[in-house]
């Protein structure tokens, strides 16, 4: 319904006809004065708001790929992140323009329509522009063992799986407020949900850090689902006292026994809560479980993934079921590989020894995780830790030195 209402932030919203006819005029200016095609890189650069929604759908409706850009991350590494991508063009706010520092592209403000207001509101033709599902639809950079961003390019394909098997998720919810960062992969699911039909609440940066504050925005715009780190959950929890939270979309790292125990409680009262687990190199979430029961764990493959649980000597066997080893996975959710670095690509995206031509969501490749889990007797995954030095720390990831 082009009446309904698409997206909220703070005071302001669009519908569905509202946001479709801004996102196409932009698609339309970055075909037509910047030369906009299947695979080109677009970085955009703006703080949590109603213009972040317009661009990342504008790219994507020109068949470009969007590269999000974090205004508060230093200049030196943005600086890094635009130059490995190869950016010429960045979709950026007048109030955080100075941090794109020396870029010489071009830079297109959101803050006023105007730029692009006299382009066409009607659909680009997916067929006109050569958009097919193995080009591109983001590169999200993050950290590295040597320090620099890397990023990982995620194809089309890959997000419409994910989206295909999250849009019956959380069934009868119409309000999903929108807690990740756009440079996490986890802000996806967000988009899942808009483009599910449900209307899409960013909630703004600043009170996603008081939970009173946070709360008052739960209850005045009507949030029925909230994605989340758990460690800001237990944030957010250690202060709601007689706040009964929504529904839950939990993932980014791992859940503590007693924080899992808390949620169990939640769930018996019937809230719904999903812990989802995966890496960025493979499309947001791999695996999901309802949190329930005693025992924490990440449940089992998504229905286009395929988890291997695999030794660490040369010939990566299949271990002892119940056994430790290295989680490899593989199917539709792979990424295409990290951007300008084919050895790390190789090294970490290997030849799939189980590929099974019969089973449609087999990949020739698979992507070593690097993360220690084993099966439980009932199939879910218990994530036991890392195979190196590298923990998570709400979705961050860091090297430890």
């Amino acid at each position: 319904n082009p009446d309904s209402v698409a997206v909220v932030f703070e005071d302001t919203q669009l519908t569905y006809g509202e946001l479709n006819s801004q996102a196409n005029q932009l698609a339309h200016y970055l075909v037509e004065k910047h030369n906009v095609k299947p695979d080109t890189l677009v970085g955009i650069c703006v703080e949590r708001s109603l213009e972040m929604v317009i661009g990342i759908l504008g790219i994507l409706k020109a068949g470009g790929a969007y590269v999000p850009l974090d205004p508060s991350y230093p200049q030196e590494r943005l600086s890094y992140m635009i130059e490995d991508a190869g950016l010429e063009v960045v979709l950026s706010h007048e109030s955080v323009v100075r941090v794109l520092g020396e870029f010489r592209g071009t830079v297109i403000s959101l803050d006023s329509s105007e730029l692009y207001a006299h382009y066409s509101p009607a659909e680009l033709c997916k067929s006109a522009l050569g958009l097919i599902s193995s080009n591109l639809a983001y590169v999200i950079y993050t950290s590295g063992s040597t320090g620099k961003p890397k990023g990982v390019m995620i194809e089309h394909r890959s997000a419409q799986a994910l989206m295909h098997e999250m849009s019956d998720w959380f069934a009868g919810v119409t309000r999903f407020g929108w807690g990740a960062s756009y440079v996490f992969d986890a802000s996806l699911q967000g988009l899942v949900c808009l483009f599910s039909g449900r209307t899409l609440i960013v909630v703004p940066e600043v009170i996603k850090t008081q939970p009173e504050r946070l709360q008052d925005y739960i209850q005045s715009h009507y949030i029925e689902l909230l994605d989340c780190t758990p460690s800001v959950l237990q944030f957010w929890l250690d202060t709601w006292h007689d706040f009964t939270p929504p529904h839950l979309l939990v993932g980014g790292e791992a859940i503590s026994q007693a924080l899992w125990q808390r949620l169990a409680g939640y769930t018996a009262e019937g809230i719904e809560i999903r812990n989802v687990y995966g890496p960025t190199e493979c499309t947001v979430n791999s695996t999901m479980a309802h949190v329930s029961g005693k025992e924490v764990h990440i449940g089992k493959p998504l229905s286009y993934m395929r988890s291997y649980v695999l030794s660490d000597d040369a010939c990566r066997g299949l271990v002892p079921y119940g056994s430790a080893g290295e989680l490899y996975l593989g199917g539709d959710g792979l990424a295409r590989g990290y951007l300008n670095q084919p050895t790390l690509t190789a090294e970490r995206f290997i030849d799939n020894p189980y590929f099974d031509e019969y089973d449609p969501h087999s990949s020739k490749r698979l992507y070593r995780t690097g993360d220690l889990v084993r099966y439980l007797p009932d199939g879910n995954l218990e994530f036991i830790g890392r195979t190196d030095d590298q923990v998570k720390i709400r979705g961050f990831r860091i090297e430890l030195g």
